[in-house]
Formats: structure tokens, sequence, C-alpha cells
């Protein structure tokens, strides 16, 4: 009963709208009126960012802009299942590709104050920043980009030659991939199937199609920001273009703060730090946030959002870093400010990109964080993984007899079959990609694969 209650608080959280206190509003009209009535706010509030006005969102209304934020919380049903579920032996499908990501195994020593994949030691781990135009895809840039930085930081780019040395995957073509939420919620949330319309979408949905469709590059299906119609194009400018496909092999995934902390007892340090091992370890995090009416105007600083804040929808990006210990221009010093990416161009924010703090350790243990923080009650953060190709099959030759066969495969289902296995036992048979510290059918799955290598390879 307590966790009914718990999650019925949490989801009216999301959708709480609130009246806010600088009086801006649905209504209000990007000027440079408006933009002095936001700073004036600001600084009588101590709040340590600057706005500015933006050519490109001139004239237009909150409401107008708001068609940016395309990003949907996932359904109560499926929100519950993720959480209460050992994701890689539930038989759904797509919360088979998932992947929980364990705090518990982090080594926190090796975690730095700073980190920018910007430049880590003169090395840039990101893409270019992207500009959604005028469509709700926040979602899908927010996906294709942590695609992007993934291969890059685990080190897969060569194997795909066609990308170059720099991956620019399609937008369009996960965008026209998205899910029908209409078939979805008149069948019990259970029904999946693909819809080109333009009505929103979610990494949950989108990282699971980058396991069974595969990605092309972006020169393939190129981004068509400025259509005037609510329908993304299926717009294929190579012929051979299934020949220029990148598949993931599976997301890990950390949930939000509050059900990390009530329903996993993870406490707040490892939380933080959990995210921060997920950046250095995988690459940019994709994550959702609500979004308050004034962050249109971001153009510097650390984004805080008033205290009641109006909010405008829902907005898919990814975390590419953060700073410890930051002083703001307020004089408030932030115990983790994390630096992130946006896909609104260049002329928005810093170069298309801002600073906000994490959650707080307050917020943390009681569970109510507010929705424009990372990460509020279904509000997660993903990270795509990717197996390289010409894996080493011996490691399921478990018998080293130099073969892979029905005997290691035996081998192993009667590991997966222990109630309490060995940690030496774990060590040996947890091969699936990334090792999550546990028995699963993650690495069945690693083995059947390597199995095929094996084959190949005459063994």
């Amino acid at each position: 009963m307590k966790k009914t209650v718990f999650l019925l608080i949490s989801i009216l959280m999301i959708f709480t709208v609130f009246s806010m206190a600088n009086g801006i509003t649905a209504q209000s009209v990007i000027n440079q009126e408006t933009i002095n009535q936001i700073n004036t706010y600001n600084a009588s509030h101590g709040l340590p960012w600057v706005a500015k006005l933006n050519p490109k969102f001139e004239g237009k209304t909150i409401q107008e802009l708001s068609i940016l934020n395309g990003w949907k919380p996932l359904p109560k049903q499926i929100m519950m299942d993720m959480i209460t579920r050992h994701l890689t032996t539930t038989d759904n499908m797509i919360m088979s590709s998932y992947t929980l990501f364990n705090p518990l195994t982090m080594d926190e020593s090796s975690i730095p104050s700073n980190y920018d994949l910007r430049d880590v030691n003169g090395v840039s781990y990101v893409t270019p920043i992207k500009d959604q135009g005028w469509h709700g895809t926040c979602w899908a840039f927010s996906t294709v980009e942590t695609l992007e930085s993934a291969m890059m930081v685990q080190g897969v780019v060569g194997d795909y030659p066609f990308l170059g040395a720099t991956p620019i995957l399609s937008t369009q073509f996960v965008s026209y991939h998205d899910v029908d939420w209409d078939l979805l919620s008149s069948n019990n949330w259970w029904s999946v199937q693909d819809s080109n319309y333009d009505g929103g979408g979610s990494q949950y949905f989108s990282m699971y199609n980058s396991i069974r469709y595969g990605t092309p590059p972006a020169v393939d299906f190129p981004y068509q920001a400025y259509e005037n119609t609510p329908w993304i194009s299926w717009n294929p400018q190579n012929p051979d273009w299934q020949k220029d496909l990148v598949h993931t092999t599976g997301t890990m995934l950390l949930l939000g703060a509050p059900e990390e902390s009530y329903y996993f007892n993870v406490d707040y340090n490892s939380y933080i730090n959990a995210i921060k091992t997920m950046i250095m370890k995988y690459g940019s995090v994709s994550v959702a946030y609500m979004v308050p009416a004034s962050f249109f105007s971001y153009s510097s600083g650390i984004f805080v959002a008033p205290a009641t804040p109006t909010y405008v929808g829902g907005h898919a990006v990814q975390i590419v870093g953060w700073k410890d210990n930051l002083t703001a221009s307020n004089g408030v010093t932030y115990p983790t400010v994390w630096i992130v990416r946006n896909s609104w161009g260049t002329t928005w924010g810093m170069n298309g990109y801002w600073m906000q703090p994490a959650v707080t350790e307050a917020e943390y243990d009681s569970g109510k964080v507010p929705g424009w923080k990372f990460a509020a009650f279904g509000e997660w953060f993903y990270s795509p993984i990717f197996s390289p190709k010409n894996l080493d099959w011996k490691a399921a030759d478990f018998n080293n007899d130099d073969s892979v066969n029905m005997e290691d495969y035996n081998m192993l289902i009667d590991a997966l079959n222990e109630t309490n296995p060995s940690s030496s036992i774990i060590a040996k048979y947890d091969i699936g990609i990334p090792k999550d510290n546990r028995i699963d059918g993650n690495d069945v799955a690693e083995f059947m694969y390597l199995w095929n290598e094996a084959a190949a390879a005459g063994h």
C-alpha cells in the first residue's frame, strides 16, 4: 500500500502544472521585454543564469515553442514493470533489452571531480550540435546523439567503415519509427506498433529500435527539420541503406531518483556516482525532464528554475559531463552540476549546451524531485551498449577444450539455475555486454553469439 501511494504521488508530481512567480506563462511572447523580465526576476531571486533573446524563438509564444518538447512519459504500468522485474529475465521483448545499472559495482575512486566528453585529454566524444527544427523529435535526437557518443567512447566506430571517423546517424530514420501511442493506450499499453506521426516519443522505444532495426547514417536519411507537416517522411537517399546499419546490443538503464532510492535502497552518493560512471564508461546518457517556461530563454550560467515554474512539456537531452563543487554567480556552491547537450542549434544556450544542478541529497532522500531536475519519477538514464565485432569466442569456452559446444552451454545453464552462485561462478559466466554481476538471459544471448563466432572460426 505504501509503495502504491508513493507511485501515485510521484506521478502527480510529474503532471502538476504550477503558476510561475515571475509571470511567464504559456501565452507569453518571446521578445526583449520578456527577456528583461526574466533577467530581473533571476537577479532579485538569486537564480544564477542569464536569459538572452534567441532570434530563432523571437515573436513566438511559449505555447508555440512547446512543440519542441516532444518527450512523453511512459504509462505507469510499464514504469512499474520496469521497477519491479529483473529486466533481462522478463518475457517482454522490449524490457529484456534493458539491463539495470548496479551502482554497487562502481569504482568510485576513479571518478574525477570534473569531466566533459567534449574534451577528454584533448579528444572529443560527442558529435556537433544538431537542430530538431519545429518537430517534437527531441527523443529521437537524444537517442541518436547518445548512440554516436557511445560508439566513440566504447571504441566501435572502426567496426562501421561507412561512417568515417565521426559517426553521424539519422535522426530522420529514428523519428519515423515512433510508437503508435493511440494503439498503445487503447490496448492496455501492450500493443506496440510503429507510427511516423510527430506526436512525441520516448527513448524507451527508440533505444529498443536501435537493436532490432539498427540506425543508418544521416546521409542515407537526412533530417527534414522544417517540414510543415505532422508526419515524418520516409526519405531514403541511398538505395543500399540497409547495408549501412548500426546495431546496438542492449541498453544500460538507471532509474529516476525516487525509484532508485525507494525501491532499490541506493544511497545518494552512489546514485550520483552511478550517473558519472555511466558517462565515463559508456558515453553521454540520454535523459528527460519537464521544461520550465523560462528555459527557452537560457543563455549562460547554471540554470535553476523558479520555485513554482510553469511546465510546458517534456524534453529529452543528454548529459555529457559534470563539474563538482561549482560556485555560481549567486554565491551558492553546488556539489554537482551537470553539463547538458540540447538539440535546438548552436544559437541557443552556450553553443547548444547548458548547466544545471544535480538532485540534492534532501530531494533524493524524500523522493520529492522537481520535474526540471534529472531525474524525477519516470525520467530515466539510458546508455546504449555495443558489442565489438569479432569478439573473442573463447569467453564462451568454459571447459577450455578449444571449442564451444553443448557442453559449454549446459555449464552456463547450470550456473544460471544456481540459487546463490559464488562470486567465482558469476565472474566466469557473466559474459554478457555489459557485465552486470549476475548470470541471466543477457549472458545466454551473448553465449549464442559467441558460439556462432566460434563455429565460423572452426571451433
